[in-house]
């Protein structure tokens, strides 16, 4: 068995684990070009950029049986150097009035104009249970989330009063018979692994003028060095220009992308034939040439590379102490 990394925290090696290699899902093609080997946590992940159409993807990566293997029993012991016990406390907050949580600051008002009054909403992946317990108080709409995270059900009944369902999105696919107003996919596509066959069933629950939001880290300007961008559970990267490929695929459109630049991307997507306007060209461009898209990830790559080799240097001469100064002149 090879050896894990020190820092990780994953209890297995799951590079022992049974591999296969994964063709694009948006144009099928096999010639890749290799951004890197390792990612999170410190352990070999190969992250390739398709020459046909610019998406990311872990190649090869795990079978299904070993991702379902590592989130169920590893998945949050390796999210905990995120500040997971933190991060609960600040949800705890949520029904404070006098608080603002990251999600109500950041994520409600890009999404809340497109939510129905009185409409049905579906959180897939949920969580916490947050943005349900937001969009009822806001919308009075009807919700319904599906977590398959013990422990965050757990913390949505008792910390905010939101029951969730233990249900997989391929579960509930499988049974569902509602359409919804409005549905929320918040950091949970890049974790997918077929995500164009989960996406054309996410649009068939759409009502006609739905509004599906989607989140996911972006790939196209990352905001932190590669081996740490890249993921063991980040599966797929994406681009504007990747998303919308998707999109049309699910016979979907994109109405709105925040800023297709950011470090975070968040688009929202509807039917092709709803009323709504699709976003404008210029705003979706960013990830369409492959090359493009390599050639800024290797510059990111290569700015790390540096800031790491400055930050070492730096900390021999004058001590650990002065770490916390090096964050205001070396920033991300």
């Amino acid at each position: 068995m090879s050896e894990i990394n020190s820092k990780t925290t994953l209890k297995k090696d799951y590079t022992d684990k049974p591999h296969e290699s994964v063709p694009c899902p948006l144009c099928d093609a096999q010639d890749d070009y290799e951004l890197a080997t390792v990612g999170y946590p410190g352990i070999p992940v190969r992250n390739v950029i398709c020459k046909g159409c610019g998406l990311v993807r872990i190649n090869p990566r795990m079978t299904k049986k070993g991702y379902d293997d590592f989130y169920m029993e590893d998945f949050f012991e390796y999210l905990n150097p995120y500040g997971r016990p933190h991060y609960v406390n600040t949800i705890e907050k949520t029904t404070d009035d006098t608080f603002k949580t990251e999600a109500e600051k950041y994520t409600i008002p890009f999404v809340i104009p497109y939510v129905k009054e009185g409409g049905k909403v579906l959180d897939i992946g949920a969580g916490f249970g947050q943005i349900l317990y937001l969009l009822r108080k806001l919308k009075h709409v009807s919700i319904y989330g599906i977590e398959p995270d013990p422990y965050s059900r757990q913390v949505a009944k008792e910390k905010i009063g939101i029951e969730l369902s233990a249900d997989t999105i391929e579960e509930f696919l499988a049974k569902n018979t509602e359409k919804y107003d409005y549905i929320h996919l918040e950091q949970v596509f890049e974790h997918l692994l077929d995500p164009l066959v989960l996406l054309k069933g996410i649009a068939n629950m759409l009502t006609p003028e739905g509004v599906l939001y989607i989140g996911v880290p972006g790939t196209y300007n990352y905001a932190v060095a590669p081996d740490r961008f890249f993921e063991l559970a980040h599966t797929y990267g994406y681009t504007p220009a990747t998303l919308r490929l998707f999109a049309e695929k699910a016979g979907l459109k994109i109405i709105l992308v925040r800023d297709p630049m950011s470090t975070g991307l968040d688009v929202l997507m509807t039917h092709k034939d709803a009323t709504y306007p699709e976003e404008k060209e210029e705003r979706m461009v960013q990830g369409a040439d492959w090359k493009d898209t390599k050639n800024r990830l290797l510059s990111r790559k290569r700015y790390f590379e540096l800031r790491g080799r400055l930050k070492k240097i730096i900390v021999s001469i004058f001590g650990e102490k002065i770490k916390d100064r090096l964050k205001k002149f070396l920033p991300k």
